[in-house]
């Protein structure tokens, strides 16, 4: 059998890639691994009969038998190189265990936190590098029984989307790692390096901005995220600054205000989203929360206030609607083109289509629904509160025209001056 490659290369590095016959070594001539005791003589492919040659030594002895020293030494060696290499897997080993307790201490910490879906818990999933992560504070030297309470913290705020959750946790380890520096400092005697004097809010903001990373960013960042605070922070009170420095970590952002209007657009669609599955026990699928998304953006940008477009996003959720009217006016509803009567004859006539099929109208049927109902609009022959009335009666019959069920409100002379059917 052929001596392979990875044990030529073993040989060669245990012998110094030297040659043990003259001493000779790479690069200054070739070396090859050699039989002490040849094949042809029944050598074996065993290390303690394998030594580094140079190719002129190695073309020199041939088959000849070595001296019963030279076989002595070479069986020496390779005893002592197996005996060094045992060791070294051993200490390999014993590196390795820390690590894996470390990682299912935290693993279990989070595993205690679940979630349903479909009447069943589930654990919330972890990126596909969180084991590395979990290597490098334990490197940091944060112990690992202070996990428990980094994942109650973390699973404990309510702001925190749950595809951030593991990040939101990291900037809390990586927190309490400079808490644990600083400490060593002060332990060590080392002074701490004076900050320039800055508003407290502002650098509040920025500690809250540094905790929440994994790095302290450039000075240029450090600069803009603190100018940013500062502007922030004349029209917005100290916690949504704070607020927003927090989720210009999590963004990789830099300035406050772009981080508060991504922190606002996902509180908006969240509430939505949540509201829709306490509603009908399932998740609204990309399409709809992209729709919801764009309203949400739409709003925002006309300065309607958070608390408001909260509760009319809720609204919208447990009605099982996607647009977002609820206790909004109709000028500012011009925001995104809706119309808060339109909405509500379509969430009533979904409800009572729901009441009799058992099932949601699907995307087609809602937009005929719609289609429908400009057309009877455009006709002007009716009071707007008859529109609720008919909407739920054509739902039961799920029909996407209420025209047939609205009451028409004309004078007799209007009637009359009107043709009758068929063009007579």
């Amino acid at each position: 059998m052929a001596v392979s490659k990875r044990l030529r290369y073993e040989i060669l590095r245990r012998d110094s890639h030297t040659c043990r016959y003259c001493g000779a070594s790479a690069p200054d001539v070739p070396l090859r691994v050699d039989h002490v005791t040849p094949v042809a003589l029944g050598g074996t492919d065993t290390p303690d009969n394998l030594v580094a040659s140079c190719e002129p030594c190695n073309s020199g002895k041939s088959s000849a038998s070595p001296d019963a020293h030279h076989v002595g030494d070479v069986a020496d060696d390779a005893l002592r190189w197996a005996a060094a290499m045992k060791q070294a897997a051993d200490e390999l080993s014993s590196q390795q265990e820390p690590k894996r307790a470390y990682r299912i201490a935290f693993q279990k910490a989070w595993n205690e936190w679940t979630w349903e879906r479909g009447g069943k818990k589930e654990t919330f999933e972890l990126p596909a590098g969180w084991k590395t992560s979990l290597d490098n504070f334990r490197e940091a030297g944060l112990p690992q029984e202070v996990w428990p309470d980094i994942v109650e913290k973390t699973m404990t705020n309510k702001t925190v989307n749950s595809d951030n959750l593991f990040r939101y946790a990291c900037g809390i380890g990586w927190r309490m790692v400079r808490e644990l520096q600083d400490r060593a400092k002060v332990i060590t005697g080392q002074a701490p390096v004076e900050a320039t004097p800055v508003d407290p809010i502002v650098a509040a903001a920025l500690k809250v901005w540094t905790d929440e990373r994994e790095e302290a960013g450039t000075a240029e960042e450090r600069a803009r995220l603190q100018e940013t605070a500062a502007a922030v922070l004349k029209r917005e009170d100290p916690h949504r600054v704070l607020e927003g420095a927090q989720y210009a970590a999590w963004y990789g952002m830099t300035g406050v205000n772009d981080a508060l209007a991504q922190r606002d657009m996902d509180y908006l669609v969240q509430r939505w989203t949540f509201s829709w599955l306490a509603k009908t026990g399932e998740w609204p699928d990309d399409k709809r929360t992209k729709r919801v998304t764009s309203q949400c953006e739409a709003l925002l940008a006309s300065g309607i206030d958070l608390s408001r477009l909260s509760q009319a996003a809720v609204y919208a959720g447990a009605h099982r609607s996607m647009r977002l009217y609820f206790g909004l006016s109709e000028e500012e509803l011009k925001a995104t083109n809706q119309s808060a009567e339109a909405t509500k004859a379509a969430e009533v006539w979904s409800q009572s289509f729901y009441a009799s099929t058992a099932r949601w109208p699907d995307g087609d049927e809602m937009s005929a629904f719609f289609t429908n109902l400009w057309r009877v609009g455009d006709d002007g022959d009716m009071w707007t509160a008859d529109i609720y009335p008919a909407a739920a009666a054509a739902g039961l019959y799920q029909d996407p025209d209420i025209g047939t069920c609205i009451t028409r409100h004309l004078s007799v002379f209007e009637i009359a001056a009107r043709p009758m059917g068929g063009g007579n």
